[in-house]
């Protein structure tokens, strides 16, 4: 299995990547958060390359920072608390861990100060080092939720616990975009944000879509015409959305409308969003591209329900839906061809 680094000119096997290879090469320099010259570990991920503003001897980093972490200030400094527990209980440096688990000191460094998200497969293999029986593993979730913005957090711990949960989105709702198409989509909300975050933030959202695979909950989902049709990317980043959005539409749970230009004017300028508990409570959620808005009360969550109602009505049906959005798609694949 062959894994290409972007951060580096190296395409090794990663079962062959040995912490004598983790070095960082003049083309990995970038400005880091505190504007000095360094390398960013959220970007180059599993293989991030050696620590930032450390002095160097002979290419290879003499030491990194260890400073008391607060295991309360969040999930992510819970992490790295732990992770720093576990391996000083072991009596193991930053060194031996480093060559236990294939990523490098710096990234591991980082990731026990709660400087950085977590790399991808680190979890899993503290598991196996540290004998954790998963813990690092399900701990994770709870790190990657914390990515997304204050502002959304308490109506995503609503979303996981919904039964129901329906929506109308004048872009590609987050729960059926690709990678890529989140990333251009953050990037546009975010082009002064660091790469790392921006990153972060594309990891989070993909690992949401997990439980609209189970049959926890039963998805509708209406997309704005605009939605199918705004080339988020290109068309070949565009083509490849579509087609998840049809290999969505055929789930069991889950229903994709579109909401037609030809529909003419409707109420929801912005995103609209309805969950329902299994207790029957019911919440709905507003959204603009810089604020959100959640409703609780009977009276509000009514008023905003009968209007997603009036937008389903408007809506094209499931089989005329499917059958534009394919349309769209042959399009697309006609100009990338």
């Amino acid at each position: 299995m062959f894994r290409h680094d972007h951060c580096s000119a190296l395409l090794l096997p990663i079962e062959r990547r040995s912490p004598s290879v983790l070095q960082a090469s003049p083309s990995d320099a970038t400005l880091n958060s505190t504007g000095m010259l360094g390398t960013d570990p959220a970007t180059c991920g599993r293989f991030g390359a050696v620590a930032q503003n450390v002095p160097q001897h002979g290419g290879a980093a003499v030491g990194w920072q260890e400073r008391e972490v607060d295991p309360s200030r969040s999930a992510r400094h819970f992490y790295g608390a732990e992770t720093r527990r576990r391996r000083t209980e072991v009596g193991w440096s930053l060194a031996r861990l480093s060559g236990e688990v294939h990523f490098s000191q710096s990234t591991l460094s980082r990731v026990e100060n709660g400087d950085i998200r977590v790399p991808d497969g680190l979890s899993e293999e503290l598991d196996r080092v540290f004998g954790t029986g998963g813990f690092f593993v399900r701990l994770l979730p709870l790190v990657l939720r914390e990515a997304h913005p204050a502002k959304y957090r308490e109506i995503l711990t609503t979303a996981d616990r919904a039964v129901v949960d329906e929506s109308y989105s004048p872009i590609v709702h987050g729960l059926l975009q690709t990678d890529r198409y989140a990333r251009h989509a953050l990037r546009i909300g975010l082009p002064y944000a660091p790469e790392g975050e921006v990153e972060e933030r594309v990891r989070a959202r993909l690992g949401r879509q997990l439980r609209m695979r189970s049959a926890e909950c039963w998805y509708w989902f209406i997309l704005d015409e605009g939605a199918l049709r705004r080339a988020y990317g290109g068309p070949e980043v565009m083509a490849e959305q579509l087609q998840v959005i049809l290999d969505a539409a055929t789930l069991p749970n889950v229903v994709v409308q579109v909401l037609p230009f030809t529909a003419g004017g409707h109420s929801e300028t912005s995103s609209l969003w309805l969950l329902t508990l299994a207790d029957g409570h019911q919440l709905a959620y507003e959204e603009s591209s810089r604020a959100g808005t959640i409703f609780e009360e009977t009276q509000a969550v009514a008023e905003r329900r009968a209007l997603y109602d009036l937008l389903r009505a408007q809506a094209l049906s499931r089989r005329e839906s499917v059958q534009l959005i394919g349309s769209v798609l042959e399009g697309l694949t006609t100009d990338v061809s």
